[in-house]
């Protein structure tokens, strides 16, 4: 079997977690005996290939008004006008054409379409080939990410009811969706996407498990190590956090923080919160920051569609408090392997970051629970439930 990957972003361009997710995936079909061929965009101008790990990718130089894959502001004038293109871009579906005839795939399985807009899945369509969407962000829907001043959407506004019109039209078009997270897919169906579709499912990102990782131990001479790790926006809730954490004292706790951000929101958090147990490491591997932490904060306010760090918290052995948003509910067993608090309430984060200070043998105690829960992430499981997929469309 011969499988095409479409996503935004691929190796060693990674930003967030889905890119990481379809690099696992695509390598994990190739280690189960198939072919697996990657399309992404890059800043570069052309067309470019390698092979990584047994994966033919392909890097397309992105053709819009911007690269905007990368932690820089964008000209807030050229945004409207970017959209209006990433709509439907038939320059990205003329790149594409090329490689589909090229290739000739069996199957083809679009992520993350931002930057390759939905006119790409009218080349897959007039080749005839099955088509798989695995839904990891709000593009369909949203160019905000259902996010808007500080507050999930509950609706689409008339302005994202436009750019999505084509999008949800188009969609009609997929053979099989899958959502990384059972909220994201049901907030898909809710505004009434692939409706005519009879295949839709719900299928986890996987994670691989470090190969003889040592594990940390808790010590009571030191205070409560917790750890951040992800994009740095003001839709994640760090800043919630840091405010809660100053209400301790300081020999109780200190937080490294992984990640980058733009430079202005950067500078700002450096400058306003300031604080010798907080630690900013910028970019940072995740194994490099989870075998020093005692628990793992996912404090967002917007609706994650998954969550993927808390997996690969799991996979160190480390539990999560997290917020009560997107899919981060689906993943976290409250006092099995982790705990939930409603961001609304700030007090409720205090009250469990209290709980693991005062006893602070709880996350070694709750450590087998959340190795037993990473089982359910193994790459070898969550590929066996997309080649099951794959063979449902092509027969």
């Amino acid at each position: 079997m011969k499988i095409c990957f479409i996503n935004n972003l691929y190796h060693p361009i990674v930003l967030g977690g889905a890119e990481q997710s379809v690099k696992l995936l695509a390598e994990s079909l190739v280690h189960a005996g198939h072919e697996a061929t990657v399309v992404c965009t890059t800043p570069e101008p052309g067309t470019h290939m390698a092979t990584i790990n047994g994966v033919k990718v392909y890097y397309l130089g992105l053709k819009n008004l911007y690269y905007p894959f990368h932690n820089k502001s964008n000209p807030i004038f050229l945004k409207p006008f970017w959209h209006a293109i990433d709509t439907y871009n038939p320059f990205m579906a003329r790149e594409l054409r090329l490689i589909l005839t090229k290739e000739c795939p069996d199957l083809v399985h679009t992520n993350n379409l931002c930057g390759f807009s939905v006119a790409v899945l009218n080349q897959v369509k007039m080749r005839r080939l099955p088509l798989v969407q695995t839904l990891r962000d709000y593009y369909l829907l949203c160019p905000r990410s259902m996010y808007r001043k500080g507050t999930n959407c509950k609706t689409q506004c008339w302005n994202c009811k436009l750019y999505a019109l084509p999008r949800k039209k188009i969609s009609g078009l997929i053979d099989s969706v899958i959502g990384i997270s059972r909220f994201l897919l049901d907030q898909h169906l809710q505004f009434g996407y692939f409706k005519d579709i009879s295949s839709s499912r719900v299928i986890y990102n996987s994670y691989k498990l470090p190969k003889d990782m040592a594990f940390n131990c808790p010590s009571n001479d030191t205070g409560l190590r917790l750890g951040y790790l992800g994009s740095l926006r003001p839709n994640k809730g760090l800043e919630m956090l840091l405010k809660i954490l100053t209400r301790f004292s300081p020999e109780q706790w200190e937080l490294c923080i992984g990640g980058r951000g733009t430079q202005e929101y950067e500078s700002y958090l450096k400058n306003s919160y300031s604080h010798p147990k907080v630690h900013y490491l910028g970019f940072i591997q995740p194994t490099m920051l989870l075998t020093k932490v005692d628990v793992l904060i996912v404090p967002s306010l917007w609706h994650e569609p998954f969550g993927r760090i808390i997996i690969e918290a799991y996979a160190h052995g480390v539990p999560v408090i997290g917020s009560r948003r997107g899919g981060i509910p689906e993943i976290i067993e409250e006092k099995k392997t982790g705990f939930l608090f409603d961001p609304n309430c700030p007090e409720d984060l205090e009250a469990e970051i209290k709980r693991f200070i005062q006893d602070r043998t709880l996350a070694i105690r709750m450590r087998a629970n959340v190795l037993k829960k990473a089982q359910e992430f193994l790459p070898e499981k969550i590929i066996s439930e997309y080649l099951k997929v794959y063979h449902e469309v092509l027969c």
